[in-house]
């Protein structure tokens, strides 16, 4: 009879032995590994910025700060951490946390600089997702005599690039050992090149008017200079955005000959400008400023570069391509006379 007890005792001590195993080896690697720590799960956020016109993920080459801010489900803010630096240039660089990300909102602003941007600082435990909301940097020009705001709120510098990212609760993947959030990014902040190039279309004749960088006013009007925490934009002045670099050189085109480029003497200006929507109307303005005349009158830049959206990517969504380009040049070609010629005009190296 005890040798039977033995008996069935060995058993049932070899299925529990196995049950301990099998629990052990679900929840670690190996259970024969005494590391300190080695059954714990690592919490990690992955960044990921490939929402671009290439498709490729840029995160390593252009982001140098990210900071992460995780939100219960009623709203309240229970963690924030920045990261910054080289360590974002390490193409295998994710963000460490001591929670389960996969449990709250996440919002992410990559890119946020105070020379550029303000955003008010929150506590944990005591501040609200809605009192996330990211503000363009403006000065506030003389007051005018104008009825409306059009250059009285003035962006005259090169705004830092600034990225957003939101993932809502649950949203992880799993290994054995790690559970990792990723957060795609979308660019906010756009550089507009222009150009006026002078084409004198009778040689034989000497160029009446010259064509003088110092001679042209640029100005963007448009009212994106207030994010919510889900990017989109809140009630905000209109912003007169002006270049914050121009310079007089030589380009070349073919926009009026067929086969061979030719070159032309052009005035340029870049310009920093915010998150272009397909919803806003954001103007563009050039005006000679020796005469007075305006060469672009209230230009709506979102109706051209729908039109070359329509064009060279139709099958992309506007507010898509908006949002995947962030760099824009526009050429406007002028007559001997610094009168503007209607008949071309080139946006991103593609004619309209």
């Amino acid at each position: 009879m005890k040798r039977i007890l033995t008996t069935i005792q060995k058993r049932v001590n070899k299925i529990l032995l196995l049950a301990v195993l099998a629990g052990a080896m679900a929840s670690c690697d190996s259970v024969l590994d005494y590391n300190e720590g080695d059954c714990s799960i690592k919490y990690l956020v992955k960044f990921k910025y490939d929402y671009n016109m290439e498709k490729v993920d840029a995160f390593a080459q252009e982001v140098r700060t990210v900071t992460l801010y995780a939100f219960d489900d009623n709203g309240n803010m229970v963690y924030y951490k920045t990261d910054q630096g080289e360590m974002l240039a390490d193409g295998n660089y994710s963000m460490s946390l001591d929670f389960d990300p996969g449990e709250y909102h996440l919002i992410a602003w990559a890119g946020l600089d105070d020379q550029s941007f303000a955003v008010p600082v929150l506590y944990p435990q005591t501040s609200q997702i809605t009192e996330l909301k990211v503000k363009t940097l403006r000065e506030e020009a003389v007051p005018t005599r104008s009825e409306d705001e059009k250059d009285k709120y003035i962006v005259e510098k090169e705004l830092s690039s600034l990225w957003h990212g939101e993932v809502k609760k649950g949203a992880f993947t799993r290994n054995s050992r790690e559970r990792i959030t990723e957060v795609s990014l979308v660019k906010n902040t756009n550089n507009i090149r222009i150009v006026v190039a002078q084409v004198n279309q009778h040689p034989d004749q000497p160029v009446t008017r010259a064509l003088k960088k110092e001679n042209l006013k640029y100005t963007i009007y448009d009212e994106n200079g207030y994010m919510n925490y889900d990017n989109s934009l809140l009630p905000d002045n209109m912003l007169t955005y002006k270049p914050f670099a121009t310079e007089q050189e030589y380009i070349t085109s073919r926009a009026f000959t067929q086969d061979t480029d030719s070159e032309y003497p052009a005035a340029i200006a870049e310009l920093s400008v915010g998150r272009l929507m397909k919803d806003k109307k954001p103007e563009l303005n050039i005006t000679n400023t020796e005469t007075g005349e305006q060469l672009i009158k209230n230009l709506d830049m979102i109706k051209y570069l729908n039109m070359l959206k329509q064009e060279h990517y139709k099958d992309m969504e506007l507010q898509e391509y908006l949002d995947r380009e962030d760099r824009y040049s526009m050429i406007f070609f002028v007559d001997e006379n610094m009168a503007l010629i209607k008949s071309v005009i080139q946006i991103n190296d593609f004619e309209l």
